[in-house]
C-alpha cells in the first residue's frame, strides 16, 4: 500500500473561551490520552495586544512521525472562523491519496473529536482537509 501526505484540520467552537490557557490545558489533558501524540507541550503567545496559547508535539504513526500544532484562541472572526485550530500534518496508507485522507479523517473523528468534546463546552467542531478551510480573499 502506498503512503500518502494527508493533512488533516481540526476546527472548533466553543461557547465561551475567557482563558485561552484554561482551556488549552483542558484540551492537552484529552489529548496527552492519545498514544500516538508525543512531546505535548502549551506555551501561551502575545503580539500586537492579542493573547493565545499553542499546543505542540509530534504525531508517531507508522506511515512517518509528522508536526502537531494547536492555537486557542478568544477570538471568533469572518476570517478565522475558530477558536480552536489543530493541525494534523501527517502521512497515512491507502490504495490512492482519497482512501489514505479518509483514514486520517477517520481516525480524527474517532479517536480526537470524543476526547475534546468531553473536556470543553464545544459548540460546533469539524474535520476538514486544507482545501475545505476558509480561505479570504486578498484585494
Amino acid at each position: 500500500m502506498a503512503k500518502f501526505r494527508a493533512d488533516h484540520y481540526l476546527i472548533a467552537e466553543f461557547e465561551k473561551v475567557s482563558d485561552t490557557k484554561e482551556v488549552g490545558e483542558k484540551i492537552l489533558g484529552a489529548l496527552k490520552g492519545l498514544p500516538e501524540l508525543k512531546d505535548l507541550a502549551i506555551v501561551s503567545k502575545r503580539m500586537e495586544g492579542k493573547s493565545w496559547s499553542e499546543i505542540l508535539g509530534r504525531i508517531d504513526v507508522p506511515a512517518g512521525s509528522k508536526a502537531f500544532w494547536a492555537m486557542i484562541k478568544k477570538d471568533f472572526t469572518e476570517r478565522e472562523p475558530y477558536h480552536l485550530f489543530i493541525r494534523f500534518d501527517m502521512n497515512a496508507e491507502g490504495e490512492t491519496i482519497e482512501a489514505a485522507r479518509s483514514n486520517v479523517k477517520a481516525w480524527v473523528e474517532t479517536n480526537v473529536v470524543p476526547k475534546i468534546e468531553a473536556q470543553t463546552n464545544v459548540k460546533t467542531i469539524k474535520v476538514v482537509q486544507p482545501t475545505e478551510l476558509f480561505m479570504p480573499r486578498i484585494d
